[in-house]
């Protein structure tokens, strides 16, 4: 029991020194001091007054300093958003042009297309008009597989013999 009661005094002294020593606590500079005089040659001393004056100039210039930055903030993101609006539209711009090639190609795919078979219809027609005569119906003959009386054989002069030579 005695115990208990020594550790309880003891226990509420220590307490009562917290107490007294929160007295000598600089949340400031978050520095604590045993005595009165420590504490108050900390409160003349340049550190602390530097820590005071940066504090206060925070808090100054702090919302003010806020509101230019979320200013610039929000003229970084109007830029890139002009940014991405002129690529998609340089995109649009690459995409009609490649189509416009596209289809003068197969304009002129289609036109080329047009010329070849007019060339050939010409040319089919001037083969037919260099047939000089030759009648289909002897072709037609001779793939039928039919025989067709030959015609006889007359004599022709030949420019190489000489005719007064037989006599």
């Amino acid at each position: 029991m005695k115990i208990q009661v020594l550790a309880d005094r003891e226990h509420r002294i220590q307490s009562e020194v917290k107490e007294i020593r929160k007295s000598f606590y600089c949340e400031l500079c978050d520095k604590q001091y045993k005595l009165a005089v420590e504490f108050e040659g900390h409160l003349s001393s340049y550190d602390h007054n530097h820590r005071k004056r940066f504090k206060e100039m925070k808090e100054m210039h702090g919302s003010s300093s806020r509101d230019e930055r979320q200013k610039r903030e929000q003229l970084r993101q109007e830029r890139e958003m002009a940014k991405f609006a002129q690529m998609a539209d340089a995109h649009k711009q690459q995409q009609q042009q490649q189509q416009q090639q596209q289809q003068q190609q197969e304009d002129s795919e289609k036109s080329n297309q047009a010329v070849k078979n007019a060339t050939v219809l010409v040319d089919q027609d001037q083969r037919k008009a260099l047939k000089f005569g030759f009648s289909s119906k002897v072709g037609a003959s001779k793939s039928s597989g039919k025989f067709v009386a030959k015609k006889a054989k007359t004599p022709i002069a030949s420019v190489f013999t000489n005719d007064s030579d037989e006599e």
